[in-house]
């Protein structure tokens, strides 16, 4: 009779072991475009992540469409955050600093597209729309600023957010990146995750400011170097899978190149390309099967943009690699991703709302 119990625990055991590899996360990003009427659409959306108890929720950046970039905004939409019930990982989009605005020409724009634009609106806005107004920039913010505030408030600690945080590694605690402390990755039953920090609005990288020109060209180099070295971390540690989460969406629908099954957006002198290698060599060399997240068109999309077929009789390029795009405003959804590890496809997909 013992040894009866004893082998069931022993199988009972084995079976618990062999259903720790299979969780599930959730992907979302591109959130409460129009304001006030996403909010509580928003909110609805979180109340259905917390009933799914996903082990964790990544948040592609694009808190808001067109926001004041003010603290006090920031602060409204960390509180979003913290109404998340497990951990959700943030990585910042453009909307939350590279396109923020003067907030007078913000305002005025607002009125405009909601049709309600007054004759000083349009006094302000007509000059903006020439060469010199749009090559010096004067309708923008200090959006280095705004990049500070965003590091500031939202990435003080490292862990996450929401109400039950996990504890992450951070590029700047580990690397001589300091500034860069949004970047981050962790391990959750043998997958390693890293988000990167790479939004749309070319990346940042604009010729006619130096100083965005510079932020850019550093970041980059970071989030490179932050590649790099989360494949490095799974190949030592023998992970199973590795997860890369960003904002922009690197590829532009077109005919495969040598390189790539998608063209890359912005072509191979554009701010994605490093990115896009990175991903694409040091995910080939791992081997193991590879999850590239990220938001930024508003439309989902699961393929493999980095995939080259050469011929019916030689194997794919980069097979390993998949893409999966999160809806983003006016369809406020998520994406429940599943992972199985044990299986060769690993991934799958279901849209939550």
């Amino acid at each position: 009779m013992l040894r009866r119990v004893a082998f069931t625990l022993v199988l009972l055991v084995a079976v618990s072991l062999a259903r720790a590899d299979k969780f599930e996360f959730v992907a979302l990003g591109d959130t409460a475009y129009r304001l006030p009427e996403d909010l509580p659409i928003y909110d609805a959306l979180i109340d259905k992540i917390n009933a799914a108890k996903p082990a964790f929720s990544i948040h592609v950046g694009d808190i808001w469409g067109a926001n004041p970039c003010t603290v006090d905004e920031y602060q409204k939409s960390l509180a979003k955050f913290q109404r998340f019930a497990g951990a959700v990982v943030y990585t910042p989009g453009d909307n939350e600093w590279v396109d923020c605005r003067n907030p007078a020409v913000l305002e005025a724009y607002l009125r405009y597209l909601r049709g309600k634009a007054t004759p000083e609106d349009l006094a302000l806005l007509g000059p903006l729309r020439s060469f010199e107004a749009a090559y010096s920039r004067k309708s923008y913010d200090d959006v280095v600023a705004r990049l500070a505030d965003v590091r500031r408030i939202f990435f003080a600690q490292a862990k996450s957010l929401g109400q039950k945080p996990i504890a992450l590694v951070r590029q700047a605690d580990v690397s001589d990146f300091k500034e860069v402390v949004e970047n981050a990755r962790w391990s959750h039953h043998g997958v390693l995750f890293a988000t990167v920090h790479v939004p749309g609005s070319q990346n940042d990288l604009y010729i006619n400011d130096a100083a965005l020109a510079a932020e850019a060209a550093r970041r980059s180099q970071a989030d490179v170097a932050w590649i790099q070295a989360a494949f490095t971390e799974a190949q030592s540690t023998g992970a199973k899978a590795v997860v890369v989460a960003m904002q922009a969406q690197l590829f532009e629908k077109g005919d495969r190149n040598e390189e790539f099954g998608q063209p890359v957006r912005s072509g191979p002198e554009g701010p994605f390309y490093w990115i896009a290698r990175a991903i694409r060599d040091y995910g080939s060399a791992f081997g193991k099967p590879v999850l590239f997240v990220h938001g930024d068109y508003h439309e989902f999309v699961v393929d493999k943009p980095f995939r080259i077929t050469t011929g019916e009789l030689t194997p794919p390029k980069y097979d390993n690699i998949t893409r999966v795009e999160v809806f983003g405003a006016p369809d406020l959804k998520a994406v429940r991703i599943s992972v199985d590890t044990d299986t060769p496809w690993v991934w799958g997909f279901t849209p939550l709302y």
